[in-house]
């Protein structure tokens, strides 16, 4: 019960937020501009961004299954799925129920602890962090008319990942260290399954270290992210508009960056604020930002959504244990 009134809690704020980065993006809103702006719309073009971002979660779905070698023989056609549910989670389910999702949909498959397959999705956004922080840093060291938050942000990221290196180096301890950790610190008598849980993680965090492929994951991570940034560049085309390389290099910090707020599902909102708010500070007409927030945003959410929606049907992942799941795990992601 606790943990329903936790979830609701955080369901309404994020339902609440959204609502506000609605206002905020369309309280001016000009009908016959915003739908002119829409009807330029290059369908194959658009039609072609779909279908590179489908693309880029095959990278991802690659990538993963690297990452996993060390945990079982995944064949690439499981791990796309289990991405491809992942997004669906993340846009149908709030608060990026699709991590959690795609673990346990991988974990049904392979017969893997959910809490080792969780330890590798970690393990995939502490590479997206870097990498981030890489064409961040990359961003306000050649760009220099990219704004002065872009820079001071690359200084603190910087900051962030060393915290975070320190923590990481803390965490890992030995299983008779977390036991009386337990047993003092929570009054836990058999303190065995949660150690248990907390190594199956640190399992999966630790897949790179017991992985010989690292020059192949770091070299999928830049790709993925290099594919990202020229399906920015795309989808602009689609609507007549051609970004120049900071402009892209700016949405795509921008939107990353928002997406970490909590929203309604797929980002609903916020993600099409901070859009139109960039491209408007950049001096795009409001109705062409407007038109360019909905195109880029329906880019993923579109093609995404109707693919992990069959898989999650194939692997049959009913919606009650997808509440059930939610309730349990969710409430605390």
């Amino acid at each position: 019960m606790k943990a329903m009134r936790k979830l609701d809690t955080k369901t309404v704020l994020g339902i609440i937020i959204s609502l506000v980065g609605l206002y905020l993006g369309f309280r001016k809103f000009d009908s016959v501009a915003f739908f002119n702006s829409l009807k330029s719309t290059n369908l194959l073009i658009f039609g072609l961004s779909m279908t590179v971002m489908v693309f880029m979660v095959f990278l991802r779905a690659w990538r993963w299954r690297t990452l996993l070698k060390p945990l079982t023989n995944l064949s690439l056609a499981h791990s796309f799925g289990a991405e491809m549910i992942g997004y669906f989670g993340n846009n149908v389910f709030p608060f990026r129920l699709g991590e959690i999702l795609r673990a346990f949909a991988l974990g049904k498959i392979t017969r893997t602890p959910t809490s080792a397959i969780f330890g590798t999705i970690v393990t995939e956004r502490m590479l997206d962090f870097l990498v981030f922080i890489v064409i961040l840093l990359t961003a306000a060291i050649f760009y220099p008319q990219m704004p002065v938050a872009v820079r001071y942000s690359a200084v603190v990221a910087t900051i962030i990942i060393l915290i975070l290196g320190i923590l990481l180096y803390i965490s890992n301890m030995k299983k008779q260290t977390l036991k009386n950790y337990f047993r003092l610190k929570f009054g836990v008598k058999k303190p065995k399954s949660v150690v248990d849980l907390l190594c199956n993680f640190w399992r999966g965090l630790n897949t790179l270290r017991h992985t010989p492929q690292i020059g192949l994951i770091v070299t999928q991570s830049i790709i993925i992210w290099l594919v990202c940034l020229f399906n920015t560049w795309l989808s602009g085309i689609a609507l007549q508009v051609n970004f120049n390389i900071p402009t892209v290099l700016l949405i795509f910090f921008v939107t990353s960056a928002i997406i970490s707020i909590p929203s309604a599902p797929g980002y609903v909102g916020t993600y099409h604020a901070a859009t139109i708010g960039t491209l408007v500070l950049l001096g795009y007409d409001l109705a062409k930002s407007q038109a360019l927030a909905v195109i880029l945003h329906a880019v993923g959410f579109i093609s995404l959504t109707a693919i992990g929606l069959f898989y999650f049907i194939k692997y049959q992942i009913d919606f009650k244990h997808t509440a059930d799941l939610y309730v349990e795990k969710g409430a605390d992601i």
